[in-house]
């Protein structure tokens, strides 16, 4: 217990240390460790067992705790094999469960075998749009998963109203609720980032750059930027599975990525047309915006380690588009689905080929050559 407090105070102290040397937002603001407690105001149960002293046993399902004389049963099976940390017993009172973290220090010797470099851009509408340095690109929409969500924060919505009528705030109903809405949302960007790092790792990429924008809470903040979308959290699960993988993972700020053309080099303050679209005034060209942008990203490293460089030319930027992005949707059965692009002729073959409609009775039918008026 008192290693976990020295820990807190020493975060604390580093975190001042960090604001006073300006390596931290003007908004952010150190705060000492306070009691743990739960929003009721309620202790925390939690049990801490040094690394020495319990036991896990996987054939029997067991934690042997030496100092308490007791067993604990487990569900599940340890992911990571290695030296094991400080066994953190906690308790979800929503759930009713207890819960075991256990911390494992484990040698990494992957490398990736390829010079390439990807850059991503994270959004909302496109939650991650990859780009490679041999033209290859693909988008990770966000509308299945923002639905999704959303649908949770209805059944929130309608919980907290009927609380309310009662005189009430809180309930075990929307503790849970909240859980599996923030589960879901883990779980889908846990699951995007896993897919973008080991289909970059196949390719043969070596560096990931990834657009971080600056204080996007604080200045233009928003219930999608700063409830749905962590920026923080998605990049940081991106450098951890860049580690596991042996993928470098460098964070930049993408200031003025949005504005810059990436087909001329040059800023263009009306060149987003559309939601979605970027035209080049000078080339005439459009191009998708969060593409625009995730190309930009890329030479951002570059520009930073040469003064006074700013963005690249055109002539610098890799070897142009090669290919049709690959899209994938996110779906609440199968998790992220990939989604090829169609032909002109599949569709003329599914418009041919499809299921006749459920009418209603005296609606006119049309036939072959024939029109309805």
């Amino acid at each position: 217990m008192a290693r976990k407090n020295a820990e807190d105070w020493r975060s604390f102290f580093s975190l001042i240390k960090e604001k006073k040397e300006g390596k931290l937002p003007k908004w952010f603001k150190p705060r000492p460790p306070g009691y743990w407690k739960d929003e009721d105001g309620n202790y925390r149960l939690i049990i801490l067992v040094r690394n020495d002293r319990y036991i896990i046993d996987e054939t029997n399902q067991l934690i042997h705790l030496k100092d308490f004389k007791l067993s604990l049963k487990f569900k599940g099976k340890p992911k990571w094999r290695g030296k094991q940390g400080r066994l953190e017993v906690i308790c979800d009172g929503a759930r009713r469960s207890w819960y075991a973290h256990i911390p494992v220090e484990v040698e990494n010797n992957e490398r990736v075998e390829g010079s390439l470099r990807a850059s991503v851009d994270l959004g909302i509408v496109n939650l991650a749009t990859v780009y490679v340095e041999d033209g290859t690109w693909c988008l990770f929409k966000g509308g299945g998963a923002l639905s999704q969500y959303e649908y949770f924060s209805r059944r929130i919505s309608s919980v907290q109203k009927l609380l309310a009528r009662h005189g009430q705030r809180r309930s075990r109903r929307l503790k849970l609720l909240y859980d599996k809405r923030k589960r879901f949302l883990k779980h889908a960007l846990n699951s995007m980032v896993r897919k973008v790092m080991e289909g970059l790792k196949e390719k043969g990429v070596s560096e990931v750059v990834i657009g971080y924008p600056k204080e996007i809470g604080q200045n233009h903040g928003n219930k999608l930027t700063v409830n749905f979308w962590n920026y923080d959290y998605v990049i940081k699960r991106f450098e951890e599975v860049g580690v596991e993988l042996g993928i470098r993972v460098v964070r930049v700020y993408e200031s003025y990525t949005s504005k810059t053309c990436s087909l001329c080099g040059e800023a263009h303050e009306g060149g987003r047309i559309k939601r979605g679209l970027f035209k080049c005034p000078r080339m005439g060209k459009v191009i998708n915006a969060d593409l625009n942008g995730s190309m930009n990203i890329l030479h951002i490293p570059e520009s930073l380690r040469t003064a006074g460089r700013g963005l690249p030319s055109a002539r610098d930027r890799g070897n142009g588009l090669k290919t049709q992005p690959v899209v994938h949707r996110w779906t609440s059965g199968a998790g992220w689905v990939l989604y090829a692009p169609a032909s002109c002729e599949a569709v003329r073959v599914m418009a041919v080929h499809h299921e006749p409609m459920n009418r209603p009775e005296g609606t006119p039918t049309p036939q072959g050559g024939e029109e309805v008026r």
